[in-house]
C-alpha cells in the first residue's frame, strides 16, 4: 500500500513534493501578488469563507483523482494549480495584512492531510506514466501488481483527504474568527 515510500519508487514523490513546494513559494512569496486581484475577496475575512464538508471533500478527491489518473499529463499541472492556489492565497493574505505566522496556522491543520494526499496522488500518475511508457515499450511484467498497489494506495488517499475536509469545515473557521474578530 506504500510502494511510493520504497526506494526505488520514491522518486515519484519526490519530484511531486519538488514541484508542490516550488510553485507554492513562488507563488506565495514572488508571483502570488500579481494574482490577488483575481481573487474574489476585499478583506481578509473574505479570503477564507467556511465550505461545507461534503464541498471540501469531494473538490479535494476530484483533485487527486485527476493526479491519480493523470497519467504524469494531468497529474503535474492540477498539481501545479493546487500548489498555486495555496500561495496566491497567502499572497492575498499577505496583502490584507495577515502574518506568515497566522496564514500557516490557518493551513497546517488541514493541510498535513491534504499536501500529503496530492503529494500521493501525483506519484501515482507519475508511476502510471512510467508504466505506460513500459507497457508500450513491450515490458508489461508485474503491470497488474503495479497498478493494484497504486489503487490500493489510493485508500490512504482517501482516508486523507476525508481528515482534511472534517478539519478545513469544522476547525479552520474557528481560526479564520479569531483572526477576524
Amino acid at each position: 500500500m506504500t510502494w511510493f515510500l520504497k526506494k526505488k519508487e520514491r522518486k515519484y514523490l519526490i519530484i511531486s513534493a519538488a514541484v508542490f513546494f516550488a510553485v507554492w513559494a513562488i507563488c506565495y512569496f514572488g508571483l502570488g501578488s500579481l494574482f490577488t486581484g483575481s481573487l474574489k475577496a476585499d478583506s481578509m475575512e473574505d479570503l477564507y469563507k467556511g465550505e461545507s464538508f461534503f464541498s471540501l471533500f469531494f473538490n479535494n478527491l476530484l483533485h487527486c483523482v485527476v493526479c491519480a489518473f493523470g497519467c504524469g499529463i494531468l497529474s503535474l499541472p492540477m498539481l501545479m494549480f493546487d500548489a498555486g492556489s495555496i500561495g496566491v492565497i497567502g499572497a492575498a493574505f499577505k496583502l490584507f495584512g495577515g502574518s506568515f505566522s497566522q496564514y500557516i496556522l490557518l493551513l497546517l491543520p488541514h493541510c498535513i492531510f491534504e499536501i500529503p494526499a496530492l503529494l500521493i496522488s501525483c506519484a501515482c500518475g507519475l508511476k502510471l506514466f512510467s508504466l505506460l511508457r513500459k507497457y508500450i515499450s513491450g515490458q508489461k511484467d508485474n503491470m497488474k501488481q503495479e497498478i493494484i498497489k497504486i489503487l490500493k494506495s489510493l485508500i490512504i488517499v482517501g482516508v486523507l483527504v476525508l481528515i482534511a475536509a472534517v478539519i478545513e469545515a469544522f476547525v479552520t473557521p474557528k481560526i479564520a474568527a479569531h483572526f477576524g474578530g
